[in-house]
């Protein structure tokens, strides 16, 4: 009797965990309200009050993404967010007007951004290739090279156009592929282009 009664005083005296909320945005005719803020491990759904179909579309290139498909009058759509940061998403089918975004933890909010790579074009030279690429940020950027020579190596650029140029390679194909990781640790997608050298 005398340890089941210390064993729940011990109890009672523990903190419980917190249970997770779950905040609700309405969707209604071109707006969404309200913004939501929760914390990470927390939901939000979204509740279809208008007759006319929308969307709940995360904007691309954030470490979190979303997507709902086309809805009306009575839909639900739900979403858990693992990661902090302010979130922005928009009505696919009203994309100019029906805008907003999910605030998950405490400000300031961490980069939420993705590094993004683009424009990625060989340009080849005898026995080398020019690799140019537009970059959205600075960032670290691994070259992955795979064909007749491997190759991989790992270089920081500054945003905007930049190159990264290989030299001595054997005749063959081969396949580049970059990827960026910015200051934040977020990395982006992966980009990849094939070509030849004769």
């Amino acid at each position: 009797m005398r340890f089941t009664g210390l064993t729940l005083l011990l109890a009672l005296a523990l903190p419980t965990p917190a249970l997770a909320a779950n905040a609700d945005v309405k969707v209604g005719d071109d707006f969404f309200d309200p913004t939501a803020v929760i914390e990470p491990g927390e939901s939000v759904t979204w509740h279809w009050q208008d007759f006319n179909e929308h969307t709940v579309t995360s904007f691309a290139d954030q470490t979190e993404t979303f997507r709902s498909a086309r809805m009306a009058h009575s839909g639900t759509f739900a979403h858990t967010f693992a990661k902090p940061g302010r979130f922005t998403y928009y009505c696919r089918i009203h994309p100019l007007t029906m805008r907003a975004a999910v605030e998950v933890g405490p400000r300031p909010f961490p980069d939420t951004a993705l590094p993004r790579l683009t424009s990625l074009k060989p340009r080849v030279s005898g026995s080398s290739v020019k690799l140019s690429f537009r970059i959205s940020e600075p960032a670290k950027v691994k070259l992955s090279l795979s064909g007749s020579s491997k190759k991989t190596l790992t270089k920081s650029f500054g945003k905007g156009a930049r190159s990264i140029t290989l030299r001595h390679l054997r005749r063959g194909s081969y396949k580049a592929s970059l990827r960026a990781t910015d200051k934040a640790g977020n990395r982006g997608r992966a980009v990849a282009k094939r070509f030849s050298v004769r």
